[in-house]
């Protein structure tokens, strides 16, 4: 199946935190890429059919060593989260 693997791919859209959503949120909210997540991250990399704005985000994670929730976002009070997500599903501010 692995040679057909592309036939089952389907058009994901990443919603949550990026790189430049990351001056949101308080340094201490990072958390050191665990040895798994940065195997995922590798082999995703590793793919030819990632999309290049996945890529770079991918590339930036594994370069820092670092990953964030998107939870992290409730430093800023509880309503802010969901205005958060509706602000980037309304402006199509997603990858």
């Amino acid at each position: 199946m692995g040679l057909e693997s592309y036939r089952y791919a389907c058009n994901v859209k990443w919603l949550g935190l990026r790189g430049d959503d990351l001056q949101l949120i308080p340094q201490s909210a990072f958390q050191e890429l665990k040895p798994r997540d940065l195997q995922i991250a590798k082999s995703l990399l590793s793919s030819k059919f990632l999309q290049d704005t996945h890529r770079a985000e991918l590339t930036r994670m594994v370069e820092t060593g670092t990953r964030a929730e998107i939870e992290a976002l409730y430093c800023h009070g509880f309503d802010f989260l969901g205005k958060f997500i509706a602000r980037k599903i309304v402006q199509g501010d997603y990858i």
